[in-house]
């Protein structure tokens, strides 16, 4: 039986991982879950007796694979251990059945609202356990029975579904890296009989009748209420060396010198633009880049403090030179088209505001937002998607 589980959670487990080789690696998460379980039985043929609830816990591991545009769905393997069983009490029967299970879950979520917010989710589930242990304890006329689980025969697989619910609240780390904390509830019905033939033949111990003449079948349910964690595969990405790059020899040709053309650059940093003024040369046309200077609350258009100095540098340069400046405001596409166009207006409207407030003329000044559709790198990797989510300067007469 332990060959057989181990095969199982093994074939599982590669199976699902190899099924996404080409997964973004911030699509890909791992985590660990742990909380309370309550199970019960349903006997079809127990007469006037009512189980009771059994409390225990349960823990997991689990992988997380999101797809769709803004992530709706995603396929979460999971391996969790847990306990199942029911308690009977009354005038003359005092049992409980108390099995160890390892499960192997493959649960289909479907999420709700943005991604990066916090989210609620649904999901269902196919489940196949396997006994690793447990007793079942019997006080019967006077007499105690105690037997473990595997002894009594008690079937070794289980098969059953889940339905559940949760909420996903994401933890954000530096750049586009974030941890998940999810709370979630469900319910799991159990298709499967867990008598064995070996307690229906009367080599176990009987559950409702003092003879071994077990009948019918058990089946068990039960509701779990968990915590987990988990962090995405990006968070251990490292971005690759650039291999260096061997000097070839060319033979210098002799050709008529000219004056050096200046490449015009897309993006100037701010310092860049005071050279050339100390330079005595034109900066119009120019446009500043503000990567990763200008940044805002997650998801909303509040401009962080730490901005502050940046932007006042902008206000002395537009104060002492008479230029005027069209604000521009990017985004990823991290999210759908219409939320982020949106978003590029107001952190526009925002660092506008800011610099008006600050004293620059307003007949000076104006602003443009192009949410994701002007990228200036790859969205692919979190270093292209922090430079697409940028404000602009453009420099015009």
């Amino acid at each position: 039986m332990v060959n057989k589980k181990i095969l199982f959670m093994v074939a599982f487990a590669a199976t699902t991982l190899s099924a996404f080789p080409q997964m973004s690696s911030d699509r890909i998460y791992f985590g660990v879950k742990g909380g309370m379980g309550l199970s019960w039985a349903k006997y079809s043929e127990l007469k006037n007796r009512d189980p009771n609830i059994l409390f225990g816990g349960t823990g997991g591991v689990f992988a997380e694979f999101e797809f769709g545009e803004n992530r709706w769905f995603s396929l979460r393997p999971e391996v969790d251990w847990l306990s199942r069983g029911m308690k009977i009490n009354d005038n003359d029967l005092d049992y409980q059945l108390k099995a160890k299970y390892v499960d192997v879950r493959l649960p289909f979520v479907f999420n709700f609202g943005d991604y990066g917010c916090v989210r609620p989710y649904l999901y269902v589930a196919p489940i196949v356990g396997f006994v690793r242990g447990g007793d079942i304890s019997l006080t019967e006329n006077g007499m105690d029975y105690k037997i473990d689980v595997t002894k009594a025969n008690m079937s070794d697989t289980y098969v059953a579904g889940a339905v559940g619910v949760g909420l996903k609240v994401p933890i954000h780390l530096n750049g586009n890296k974030r941890l998940q904390f999810a709370l979630e509830a469900n319910y799991q019905y159990g298709f499967t009989d867990t008598y064995s033939s070996k307690e229906k033949n009367g080599g176990a111990i009987p559950v409702n009748r003092f003879w071994y003449d077990v009948r019918g079948d058990r089946k068990l349910q039960g509701l779990e209420v968990t915590a987990s964690l988990s962090i995405p595969l990006s968070v251990f990405k490292r971005t690759p060396k650039p291999k260096p790059v061997e000097p070839i020899y060319v033979p210098e040709p002799v050709v008529v010198k000219e004056e050096p053309v200046a490449e015009e650059k897309p993006c100037y940093t701010l310092e860049e633009i005071m050279e050339l003024l100390g330079k005595g040369e034109s900066i119009t046309g120019k446009t500043i880049c503000a990567i990763d200077v200008i940044n805002f609350e997650f998801n909303k258009s509040t401009i962080k403090k730490e901005s502050y100095p940046y932007l006042d540098k902008i206000v002395r340069l537009m104060k002492n030179t008479p230029i005027h400046v069209v604000v521009r405001g990017h985004t990823d596409n991290v999210g759908n088209a219409d939320y982020n166009m949106e978003l590029s207006k107001k952190r526009a409207e925002a660092v506008y505001d800011y610099l008006l407030d600050a004293g620059v003329e307003k007949s000076h000044l104006s602003y443009e937002y192009y949410g994701m559709t002007r990228p200036i790198s790859t969205n692919d990797t979190p270093e292209g998607r922090l430079m697409n989510r940028r404000v602009e300067f453009e420099i015009i007469e």
